[in-house]
């Protein structure tokens, strides 16, 4: 009988909906009462778009919540968007220090990049932890920066239907890509069949292959 690995969501806003899905939730804006007692990993970082003028603060508030939340697993949504949030120059003062965070308590993060790639890779020698782009939008090139930077590429709804996104994705090795539901309404083995449909690969390769960089990004 095959062991199967779980699906790790590397990306969403929900508890597991599978006896076999493996979650990383985004918790930062759940109460600590709650973040504390959950049964299974979350993230927590400051979203750009919810950096606010009194970020040292909110900062402050992430590395108490790092410290007494033992099943943080990973810093982050955290990055960099020109689309929405405060001024730039903010969003980078906000990002390095929770680089800083991340490097200290060898947390890996969890990135939002909204065509801010080239500013990422500016910076991103100072990253000393494994770091994942969740929901990956970029063009090949991008892509191919980011991973040569260290990086790893999360994969969401997207590769359901958006052509580009597919191409891409058929290009990027697997040893380098994680799958997720992000804030969709969506089963994460639904994303999983389409990847491995893509990559014209047996599912269980898939699963296997994104558990053992789970594993390897995250000390399991």
């Amino acid at each position: 009988m095959i062991n199967l690995h779980p699906f790790i969501n590397l990306h969403t806003h929900r508890k597991p909906r599978l006896s076999q899905e493996h979650v990383v939730r985004n918790g930062y804006l759940l109460p600590l009462d709650i973040l504390k007692n959950l049964p299974y990993a979350v993230s927590c970082g400051l979203h750009p778009w919810l950096i606010s003028n009194n970020h040292f603060e909110q900062l402050n508030h992430l590395e108490d919540l790092i410290n007494n939340v033992p099943n943080i697993c990973a810093l982050g949504e955290c990055g960099l968007d020109r689309v929405k949030g405060p001024a730039m120059e903010i969003q980078l003062e906000a990002f390095k220090i929770q680089i800083q965070l991340a490097n200290h308590y060898r947390k890996t993060l969890i990135l939002h990049l909204v065509k801010t790639y080239s500013d990422f890779l500016a910076i991103s020698k100072k990253i000393q932890v494994p770091c994942i782009v969740h929901g990956f939008k970029g063009n090949a090139t991008e892509a191919n920066q980011l991973i040569q930077s260290g990086a790893s590429l999360s994969f969401g709804p997207r590769l359901l239907n958006d052509l580009k996104t597919q191409e891409i994705f058929t290009q990027i090795p697997l040893n380098k890509v994680y799958l997720e539901t992000d804030t969709k309404p969506i089963m994460i083995d639904v994303v999983y069949n389409k990847a491995a449909a893509l990559k014209n690969l047996d599912l269980v390769v898939v699963r296997e292959t994104i558990w053992n960089n789970f594993a390897r990004d995250f000390n399991q």
